[in-house]
C-alpha cells in the first residue's frame, strides 16, 4: 500500500509514536532503520514495515512479509521517523506486555533515575550480550521505547523483558534471597567483593547524583569500582558493562 499525504491520518498517528504520550495512548513504538526493523520482523513483533518508496530495491529482501508493508515518498516517511537522517525503513510494533517480575530470570539490572536514554539503552544491549535476565527500570529514568533508547539497545527489547514500576524498592522488595549490588562510590572495593551466588540484581543509579536513599537501602552489597585515575565517577552504562561483565566471569 502507498502513502502519499502527510495530512493522513495513520501518518499522523504514526509520527505521534515519537513521543511518550503517544505511545501510551497506541501501545506501540517505531523499531527504526535496517537492524531494528530486521530484528523485528525475525522476532515476529512488527506490525506493520514502512519503507522510503525510493529504496524498495535496497530492502527488496523484507518486502516479501505477511507484516503490511507501507511505502511512501521520503517526505513523508520523515514526518514518522526520529532520526535526522531516515535509512528508508522501520516497524511499528506493539509495545510487550509486562510480565511478571518474578518470571524474569536470576539476573536482573535495576535502574534508578538513568535519564539518559543513551545510557539506558546501552545497558539494554550489554545485559542482551552478557545473558542478563530482565531489566527494572523505576518512573525516574528514560522511556525504553523511546527511539533513542531503541537505538542504543540494538534489539534487546525483542531479547531482554523489561519490568518499569513506580519505586524500585517496593517492586524488589518481594525478591527474597536475592543479592542487591549497588553502585556506591562509598563502597568497598567491587574486585574484592566475596561470592555472590544464586539470584542477583546490579542496582545502578542516577548519572549525576547515584541511588536514592530507598534504593540505596535495599543493597545487601555496596561496591565502587576503583578509579586510580582523576575522574570522580563512571558514565553510568560503562560501569554498569565492567559490573555485568565481571559477573560473567566469576559466575559463569
Amino acid at each position: 500500500m502507498r502513502l502519499s499525504s502527510l495530512q493522513n491520518p495513520q501518518i499522523k498517528a504514526w509520527a505521534a509514536l515519537r513521543t511518550a504520550s503517544g505511545r501510551r495512548q497506541q501501545g506501540l513504538f517505531l523499531a527504526e532503520g535496517e537492524h531494528l526493523a530486521g530484528e523485528a520482523l525475525q522476532a515476529g513483533a512488527a506490525q506493520a514495515l514502512l519503507v522510503d518508496e525510493e529504496r524498495q530495491e535496497q530492502y527488496e529482501k523484507y518486502l516479501n512479509t505477511p507484516v503490511p508493508v507501507y511505502l511512501m515518498p521520503p517526505h513523508v516517511l520523515q514526518k514518522v521517523c526520529d532520526a535526522k537522517t531516515p535509512q528508508g525503513i522501520l516497524a511499528v510494533c506493539p509495545i510487550p506486555a509486562q510480565q511478571e517480575l518474578g518470571s524474569l530470570g536470576g539476573r536482573l539490572v535495576a535502574l534508578n533515575g538513568v535519564q539518559d536514554p543513551g545510557n539506558a539503552g546501552t545497558i539494554w544491549r550489554t545485559m542482551d550480550a552478557a545473558g542478563f535476565t530482565g531489566l527494572v527500570m523505576d518512573e525516574k529514568s528514560a522511556d525504553p521505547f523511546s527511539p533513542k533508547a531503541l537505538r542504543a539497545s540494538m534489539g534487546a527489547v525483542f531479547r531482554v523483558p523489561v519490568y518499569r514500576c513506580a519505586s524500585l524498592a517496593a517492586a524488589l522488595a518481594p525478591l527474597a534471597g536475592c543479592a542487591f549490588l549497588a553502585g556506591d562510590l562509598q563502597g568497598e572495593d567491587f574486585f574484592a567483593r566475596a561470592p555472590v551466588q544464586g539470584d542477583l540484581c546490579l542496582l545502578i543509579g542516577n548519572e549525576g547524583q547515584g541511588l536514592d536513599e530507598e534504593t540505596q537501602a535495599m543493597a545487601t552489597h555496596r561496591l565502587k569500582l576503583p578509579m586510580p585515575g582523576g575522574a570522580e565517577s563512571l558514565n553510568a552504562a560503562v560501569a554498569a558493562a565492567i559490573m555485568m561483565y565481571d559477573v560473567v566471569r566469576r559466575n559463569g
